[in-house]
C-alpha cells in the first residue's frame, strides 16, 4: 500500500532558528545542560545562604540542599510532581528539631518550569501549592512547638517565577501560532501553484487538441483535390501531438516532484506500465503457482488498454493471493480474438473460510473495480467459484477495429 507523503512543513525549531537569537537557539538545543547549570546555581546559592550565617543547623540543612537541587534535574520530565516535592522538602526543614529555613529558590524554578509547560489553571495551582504548603508547615511547627514563622501568601520570589513562567508559556503560544500561520501559507502557495499548473495543463491539452482537430479534419476533406497539401497536415498534426505530448511532460514533471504518490502511479501507467511478466514474475515469487498464456493475435499498442489489462490481471492475482488457500495452479490467459480481448484468471484453490471476517478483506471494490474497467470498453466481467473447486474471475474488453491498424 502507497502513504502519501507529507507535505514538507515549517516546525517551531526552525522558527526559533530564524527568529530567534544565538543563545536562545542554544538553550533550546540544549535542555539537559540548562538543567543541570539550574541546579548547580540553586545547589551553591542555597549552600552559601546556609553556611554563611552559621545561626542554622550544618548537615541537615546541606541535605535538604542537595535533595532539592537534585530534584530540579526532572522538572521539565515531571513539573508538577516536582514541584510538590520541592514545597515539602522546603517545609520538611521547618520541622526537624533544629528548623532550617532554606530560601524557595528550587521551588520558584519549579513553578516557573510549570507555568512555562502547562495552561493559566495549572500554574495557578502550582502557586497555591508554593505558598500553602509553607503556611501547613508553619502551623504544624506552632503547634507542637510554639514557635512563630508566618510565610507570606504573597510571595515576591514565586510571584516573579509565576509572571515570568506565564510570559515564558506566552511567547510559546505565539511562535506555535506563527509556525502554524507559516505552514498555512505555505500550503496554500502549494495549492495556488497546483492550480496555476493545471490550469497551464488545460490550455495546453485545449490547444493542441483543437489544432489537431482542425489539422485531421482539413486532411480528411482535402485528400482527394489536394493530396500534397494533406500530408503536410498530417504531418503538422504529428507535430503538434508530440510538442503537446512534450509540454505536459513538462508541466507534470513540476507536479510528480512535489508528489511522491503521483510520480509513482504516473512511472507506472501509460507507455511505462509494466508488462503482464512483470507482474505474474511478481506474484510468482510469492510462492504463487501462476503461469501466463496469451492466445490470439498480439493486442494493439494502446497505453490505456495496456493499463486497464494489467490492473485487472493485478487486482485478480492479489484476491488469489488473499483468498484462495492450497492453489497448485493458478493461470493467466489473455485472448485476442477480432476486437474482443479477454482477460481470465483462474485457480484451483480452496476459499479461506476465514478471510471474510477481516475488515480490510472481502469489501468487493476489487471486482467492482475490474467490472467498472470492463465496462468503459464495452465489456462485462464475472467472477465465481468454479464447478471443481477455486474461482474464475473472466473480463472482456472491446477494442476498436481502427487501433490494430
Amino acid at each position: 500500500m502507497t502513504v502519501r507523503a507529507a507535505p514538507p512543513v515549517v516546525d517551531a525549531a526552525e522558527v526559533d532558528r530564524v527568529l530567534g537569537t544565538r543563545l536562545l537557539r542554544w538553550l533550546t538545543a540544549h535542555p539537559r545542560m540548562v538543567d543541570g547549570f539550574v541546579a548547580f546555581v540553586c545547589l551553591l546559592v542555597q549552600t552559601l545562604v546556609l553556611v554563611l550565617p552559621g545561626a542554622q543547623s550544618l548537615w541537615p540543612g546541606l541535605v535538604l540542599v542537595i535533595l532539592s537541587g537534585g530534584l530540579l534535574l526532572w522538572r521539565r520530565r515531571y513539573p508538577r510532581a516536582i514541584l510538590v516535592a520541592l514545597v515539602l522538602v522546603s517545609s520538611a526543614g521547618m520541622l526537624l528539631p533544629s528548623p532550617v529555613v532554606l530560601l524557595g529558590l528550587p521551588a520558584a524554578v519549579a513553578l516557573y518550569t510549570l507555568a512555562s509547560l502547562g495552561p493559566m489553571g495549572t500554574a495557578l495551582l502550582g502557586y497555591a501549592v508554593v505558598v500553602g504548603l509553607p503556611a501547613a508547615g508553619a502551623l504544624l511547627l506552632f503547634v507542637a512547638t510554639g514557635a512563630t514563622h508566618a510565610p507570606s501568601v504573597l510571595d515576591p520570589l514565586a510571584l516573579l517565577a509565576l509572571a515570568l513562567g506565564i510570559a515564558a508559556r506566552g511567547a510559546t503560544q505565539r511562535r506555535e501560532a506563527l509556525t502554524e500561520l507559516v505552514n498555512q501559507r505555505l500550503t496554500t502557495a502549494r495549492v495556488v501553484e497546483r492550480q496555476r499548473i493545471a490550469a497551464e495543463m488545460h490550455d495546453i491539452v485545449a490547444h493542441s487538441l483543437s489544432t489537431m482537430i482542425a489539422l485531421a479534419d482539413g486532411a480528411s476533406n482535402g485528400w482527394q483535390k489536394h493530396p500534397v497539401r494533406s500530408a503536410l497536415a498530417l504531418s503538422k498534426l504529428g507535430d503538434v501531438g508530440r510538442s503537446a505530448l512534450a509540454d505536459m511532460n513538462i508541466v507534470l514533471q513540476v507536479l510528480r516532484e512535489e508528489d511522491v504518490v503521483l510520480d509513482e502511479s504516473l512511472h507506472r501507467s501509460g507507455h511505462n506500465v509494466p508488462s503482464l511478466e512483470e507482474v505474474v514474475e511478481v506474484f510468482r515469487n510469492t510462492g504463487m503457482p501462476v503461469t501466463l498464456t496469451r492466445s490470439g493475435k498480439a493486442m494493439p499498442e494502446n497505453p490505456a488498454l495496456s493499463t486497464t489489462v494489467y490492473r485487472i490481471v493485478q487486482e485478480s492475482l492479489t484476491n488469489v493471493l488473499r483468498y484462495a488457500t492450497g492453489s497448485t495452479r493458478v493461470e493467466v490467459s489473455i485472448d485476442v480474438k477480432g476486437s474482443t480481448v479477454t482477460v481470465q484468471v483462474t485457480d484451483d484453490g480452496r476459499t479461506d473460510p476465514h478471510a471474510g471476517q477481516a475488515p480490510s478483506q472481502g469489501s468487493g471494490r476489487g471486482l467492482r473495480g475490474i467490472a467498472a474497467r470492463s465496462a468503459a470498453y464495452g465489456g462485462m466481467s464475472t467472477a465465481g467459484p468454479r464447478p471443481g473447486g477455486g474461482w474464475t474471475t473472466r473480463a472482456t474488453l472491446v477494442v476498436d477495429e481502427a487501433a490494430y491498424t
